[in-house]
């Protein structure tokens, strides 16, 4: 099919829409990239605030299990998100993002209220090949844990908690605990041999 060129005031007309759209379509690619590339506004935090500052808090109650120390990392999560807001990358959601600075927040404050606590590890590791039983066990074991994670000691509860509830690789918890890879895996085999008995206990208890 050949190309039809168009002459008289038709042309002109069709030239002109042609010319309009384009421009149109320009600045709406400008506007669109612009918008990726901006940082989070204040009507963003307040969004992700009213959404998700009761699952940040709720992660952070658990690591610390202190609700000032939780409330603390909260807050201290937020005033480094927003004074880092440029660096939010869009590829991921700004809650999830602030999740994590909150996570990493209650980790630090733990440092600094108890220092050393991460260094009490034993330095024998077990086999850590995934027996199916063991994978079955420790995702059964992801329930309602409040009251048989306070039977663990810090560093299993915490390694736990990174390892199952907050689904971190062995490898970041244990860049950002400062230890090896296969303590991290030994401290969360110790923690769920020992949920496992707490919640067999409990429902015991419970039939009692």
């Amino acid at each position: 099919m050949g190309v039809v060129i168009r002459t008289g005031r038709g042309a002109g007309c069709v030239a002109v829409f042609a010319n309009l759209f384009g421009r149109l379509r320009i600045k709406a690619s400008m506007v669109a990239v612009m918008k990726i590339g901006a940082a989070p506004t204040q009507a963003d935090f307040h969004e992700a605030i009213s959404a998700r500052s009761d699952r940040w808090y709720s992660a952070c109650l658990k690591i610390t299990r202190d609700p000032d120390m939780a409330a603390d990392a909260v807050q201290d999560a937020l005033l480094n998100a927003w004074n880092k807001r440029h660096q939010f990358e869009h590829t991921a959601r700004l809650d999830t993002w602030i999740h994590r600075i909150a996570v990493n927040a209650a980790l630090g404050i733990i440092r600094k209220n108890k220092p050393g606590v991460f260094e009490a590890l034993e330095t024998e590791v077990e086999d850590d090949t995934a027996a199916p039983d063991r994978v079955r066990e420790e995702h059964e074991l992801e329930g309602s844990l409040a009251s048989a994670l306070s039977r663990l000691t810090e560093i299993e509860r915490v390694c736990f908690v990174l390892k199952h509830l907050e689904q971190w690789r062995a490898r970041e918890i244990a860049v950002d605990l400062g230890v090896n890879e296969g303590q991290v895996k030994q401290a969360v085999f110790r923690a769920v041999k020992k949920l496992r008995v707490s919640m067999q206990d409990m429902q015991r208890e419970c039939y009692e």
